[in-house]
């Protein structure tokens, strides 16, 4: 159905506005495509907001990847920028469980041209808990994936200005360094996951498949114009029920649609009947 899109992006090279070592999972995914990723010389992620509270991100998680890739553009001379942002909190459909949402964009000023990879994963190690001594806060470290996951370490949940936050905690020693400078502050003491990239490879891997989500739209054409994107847009629900036939909210359908000469087409899923558990009906 897609449409070669070799000829938009062959021998380019993609700025990354990172300072976390996410080029080691970014770049892979990009060299089918004749792309080349190059991270931007001395950029300060940091200025977007911090997950250690220091700085907070203002807007929303596509605002800040949007705000990190136009700083690039700003700052140097090129036209193909790559730029990611991740999110963590309870996932939508499984309140009780930690997700981590990561979305690659990238932004194309030759072609006019915004395309986006975006995951939401419940592999995730986000978490976080208060602890009164070393022997705790290995207790937690265990459950996490310390110590090639790193931990934060801090007063309390929301320090007050001008007290110690420790980051990249990945030894025994660095922890105990920690929680013995924080107590001067507090008896007890907040850990957490560190969620920068470069401290936490379950992350890592999720950025991966975002990235992976990205090429594959870049690599779809459209059918007409062969303007890269040729992307779902909307997923169309009222896939019939198996036992009764009724329509459900499962996806019976998928919408694309190209943003350069606006083209659709929709395209039915291979699946005929839904799983009654999706029905108004037989499971109300």
């Amino acid at each position: 159905m897609f449409r070669s899109t070799d000829a938009y992006f062959q021998g380019r090279t993609a700025i990354l506005a990172s300072k976390h070592g996410k080029e080691q999972v970014i770049a892979p995914a990009f060299a089918p495509l004749g792309v080349t990723v190059v991270v931007a010389p001395d950029f300060d992620s940091d200025r977007f907001g911090t997950f250690s509270r220091e700085i907070p991100r203002t807007g929303t998680q596509e605002e800040a990847a949007l705000a990190k890739a136009e700083a690039v553009l700003a700052q140097m001379d090129t036209d193909l920028v790559l730029a990611s942002e991740g999110s963590f909190g309870p996932h939508p459909q499984f309140p009780m469980l930690p997700s981590d949402r990561e979305l690659v964009l990238l932004i194309d000023r030759r072609h006019n041209l915004v395309l986006r990879g975006e995951v939401r994963s419940l592999e995730t190690n986000f978490n976080h808990a208060t602890v009164s001594d070393l022997e705790e806060a290995l207790a937690f470290g265990a459950q996490v994936g310390f110590p090639t996951h790193g931990l934060l370490a801090m007063a309390q949940a929301d320090p007050p200005p001008n007290t110690p936050i420790f980051k990249g905690i990945q030894s025994e020693e660095q922890l105990q360094r920690a929680i013995a400078t924080l107590q001067a502050y507090s008896p007890r003491i907040h850990l957490e996951t560190d969620m920068r990239a470069h401290m936490n490879p379950t992350r890592m891997q999720v950025i991966a498949q975002a990235a992976a989500e990205l090429v594959q739209a870049m690599a779809q054409g459209c059918p007409r114009c062969g303007w890269p994107g040729f992307v779902v847009c909307e997923k169309l629900p009222g896939l019939p029920c198996a036992l009764c036939g009724a329509s459900t909210s499962a996806i019976k359908a998928n919408r694309y649609r190209c943003q350069h000469c606006l083209y659709q087409v929709t395209v039915p899923r291979a699946e005929t009947v839904a799983d009654p558990g999706h029905c108004y009906f037989c499971n109300p």
